[in-house]
């Protein structure tokens, strides 16, 4: 697939941030600069200054094996997925995935059970919805496109999850495919069919965009973060060996760097621009 421009380019080498004990599936960044960072192959969410490159632990869950996606609902407010996804066997135990509500806000940090999704997950191929005031949820779609490859080493299906305006983005793994599909938010239905952005990707992960409508892509395979242009034209941005999620920093100092984790549970950072 051929560049946008020059700017898609890779320009140089990300540099390291912190080493965390393991690894770390996605991050979030607080609006005081620092990340939220969940281990995958343990149920602990963390916590990184950047300033200071010191991480450290902030929460355990009990019952899963690990922590999959992070999201921000209000300021200091945050939803995080456990789920009994090994990463040594790589395999799906049942009774799988709970969403918890994690409060930031004050001087000691909280977590509680919105509601358990035992029949949910990146196998099923489909995209769900939930109201955590309620717990109350359903599937919005399935879509073959949102279901594993036939010859996907792991079955999994449909993985980064984005909304923005007015759009779902999503990423399938094993399918190499970077997708999207207009949402109507009032009934929580799909208004349209799934629209492939990039297909040539290895191993597509997490993502993030910025303000310029630009998509850093994370792509476990490759062993890179690609840069996607509106048009779905793409370029290497930086190599990360097994990375796994991108997140951009919040702060006057580093609005403009990316970070990177990797599954050895290292943190890297890239200027983008």
């Amino acid at each position: 697939m051929s560049l946008v421009s020059e700017g898609l380019v890779e320009r140089q080498s990300a540099a390291q941030v912190a080493k965390l004990p393991g690894w770390v599936e996605t991050m979030a960044v607080r609006q005081n600069g620092n990340l939220l960072l969940s281990r995958l192959d343990t149920p602990e969410l963390w916590t990184l200054d950047t300033s200071t490159k010191q991480a450290s632990k902030l929460l355990s869950f009990t019952g899963a094996l690990g922590l999959t996606g992070i999201a921000e609902l209000s300021p200091d407010v945050f939803v995080v997925i456990a789920s009994n996804f090994s990463t040594n066997s790589f395999t799906l135990r049942s009774g799988s995935y709970t969403v918890y509500k994690v409060d930031l806000t004050g001087s000691t940090p909280k977590s509680t059970v919105v509601k358990r999704v035992p029949e949910s997950g990146f196998f099923i191929g489909a995209l769900y919805q939930m109201t955590i005031s309620t717990g109350d949820y359903s599937i919005v779609m399935r879509d073959s496109k949102m279901k594993a490859s036939a010859n996907a080493t792991i079955q999994e299906g449909i993985h980064g999850v984005k909304y923005s305006d007015g759009y779902v983005y999503f990423t399938n793994t094993f399918a190499n495919t970077f997708n999207k599909i207009k949402i109507d938010m009032a009934p929580g239905k799909t208004a349209g069919s799934v629209t492939p952005i990039n297909t040539s990707f290895q191993g597509p992960e997490n993502f993030i965009a910025d303000l310029d409508r630009m998509t850093y892509v994370a792509t476990l395979t490759a062993g890179a973060v690609f840069k996607v242009a509106a048009d779905g034209k793409s370029g290497q941005f930086a190599s990360a060996t097994q990375c796994f999620s991108c997140a951009l920093g919040r702060t006057e100092k580093d609005k403009s760097t990316l970070y990177i984790s990797t599954s050895q549970g290292v943190v890297l950072s890239m200027p983008v621009s």
